[in-house]
């Protein structure tokens, strides 16, 4: 008689916290039976425990999900046997291929060796997600794009309230909403929780008869969507006179699937490739399913598709050099010529060789998009004394920028 395969014992998953599309995948974990918790933001408490216990040489995000997995593991309740760690990683010169490993060293120093990191891969657009790994990553999939649309529409609406801080409001009620929607399926869910967020946003009192300088913002993933990391750099532009039109997370799952689509054709990988087609065939079309509800409220409701952004580039950098660098740079041009930015930040952590060549391109992209205004901001977890005024100043130049345009 044949024994019973034992089943492996669930565990639950936690998600350091980068930005609030974290929320949307723990649903998606939740929706597949498995349990999932999002860790709290990262505080001044957590940064100081992981640049004690790094080597000083890491990024800024290294330290921040450092401390936060540490905090997590050195609670009385945390049991390490019932817990298991999200840590994507991805291949490259970028430093964040090799956080798992450092942090499980770290762990296993101080006698907790036996936690499981959960370390799916960019090189492969996040392939091998669970039991169901097509149905988790359309779960993920949606969840971004949602959250996405929630914070695009946050940016287009706040600077231009009536009653300050309802935005902030309708954005977490609708927030919760979505992840709801998610935890329960997703799918006509998620799109039915759109149009019900649609709904919230339109009945906001607001007042644009003045529009302010559309400022791009680019750079580094994890700095430029983590608030705490980037000193609130989104509300700081908005307390200076601009409104934000950012580089969304969604883009970065396309530019996975587009590099990984081109990686395939090009080793001649016929199976891998048609698999990367379907993947950006569901990834388009869902995001025009979940975008429809809430197009209306919107300037420019689409993605520029990946290709093109990389087109962007071709005068400047080859987009085979891959890095977030090329994204950045393809990003900061169609942000001028599609969105009509009036100038652009560029983020980045301390030390971060992407975001060093960005900045090292910028002269020769500012010479050909009409000298647009340009700030690099290198964020290392000090908080510094000087950049509300390098804010304001920069500011100052994109209301000159945007008088010009008009003018012309």
């Amino acid at each position: 008689m044949l024994k019973k395969r034992l089943k492996k014992p669930v565990k639950t998953i936690y998600v350091p916290y980068m930005c609030d599309h974290c929320y949307a995948l723990a649903a998606a974990y939740r929706a597949q039976g498995i349990p999932a918790i999002t860790l709290p933001p990262p505080n001044k408490e957590t940064l100081a425990l992981g640049q004690d216990l790094c080597k000083g040489q890491e990024c800024l995000p290294c330290f921040t999900t450092t401390g936060d997995i540490v905090h997590l593991v050195r609670q009385e309740e945390f049991d390490p046997e019932k817990a298991a760690i999200f840590m994507p990683t991805t291949t490259g010169s970028c430093r964040f291929g090799q956080y798992d490993i450092l942090q499980k060293e770290l762990l296993r120093e101080q006698g907790l060796g036996q936690i499981e990191f959960i370390t799916p891969s960019a090189s492969n657009s996040y392939l091998g997600l669970g039991d169901n790994p097509v149905r988790m990553r359309q779960l993920i999939w949606q969840g971004a794009i949602a959250v996405d649309l929630l914070q695009r529409l946050t940016h287009e609406y706040r600077p231009y309230e009536c009653q300050k801080g309802e935005t902030d409001k309708v954005y977490q009620l609708c927030l919760d909403h979505i992840c709801g929607a998610i935890e329960a399926g997703a799918d006509k869910r998620l799109v039915e929780a759109m149009a019900w967020a649609a709904k919230q946003y339109e009945a906001l009192a607001v007042d644009r008869r003045e529009r302010r300088p559309l400022i791009g913002l680019v750079g580094e993933i994890y700095v430029r969507l983590n608030a705490f990391s980037n000193q609130e750099i989104i509300r700081q532009v908005e307390a200076a006179g601009g409104e934000i039109v950012f580089a969304s997370l969604g883009e970065w799952f396309h530019f996975t699937t587009w590099d990984y689509k081109h990686y395939t054709a090009l080793m001649d990988l016929y199976v891998d490739f048609f698999k990367s087609t379907v993947s950006e065939f569901y990834q388009n079309y869902t995001e025009r399913k979940l975008v429809e509800p809430v197009a209306h409220l919107l300037r420019f409701p689409h993605e520029t598709p990946i290709g093109k952004l990389m087109e962007n580039l071709k005068p400047y950098y080859h987009s085979d050099l891959n890095s977030e660098a090329t994204l950045s740079m393809g990003k900061a041009i169609d942000m001028f010529k599609h969105d009509g930015a009036c100038g652009i930040i560029n983020v980045m952590p301390f030390s971060c060789m992407p975001g060093i060549i960005t900045a090292a391109m910028a002269p020769r992209l500012r010479a050909d998009l009409e000298n647009i205004p340009w700030l690099d901001l290198i964020f290392d977890g000090q908080e510094g004394t000087n950049l509300k005024t390098r804010l304001e100043a920069f500011i100052y130049q994109a209301v000159q920028f945007q008088r010009r345009k008009k003018a012309s």
